[in-house]
């Protein structure tokens, strides 16, 4: 499950809106894409926080989360087979 914990409006790109947000998901599997969200285009600098590790993600401008601990990165648009 995906929940937004909070969303900073950025400005609008391609009729969608881009949003900095915080959120929280159980497992990093479940880290958006870019526009994974209906409606919102994820901004550089959103956070994600894994519930069942305690782990926060960073997200980059390229899309790719960052654990903000080890380094580790996770690239959702490979989990999608894109």
């Amino acid at each position: 499950m995906l929940t937004i914990l909070k969303e900073r409006f950025m400005n609008f790109s391609d009729q969608r809106s881009v949003v900095i947000a915080e959120l929280a998901v159980d497992t990093k599997a479940e880290l958006p894409t870019v526009n994974g969200i209906d409606g919102r285009t994820l901004g550089q600098g959103s956070l994600a926080w894994e519930v069942s590790t305690g782990t926060f993600y960073g997200l980059m401008s390229n899309g790719v989360w960052v654990d903000q601990t080890t380094g580790d990165t996770y690239d959702p648009y490979e989990q999608d087979g894109e």
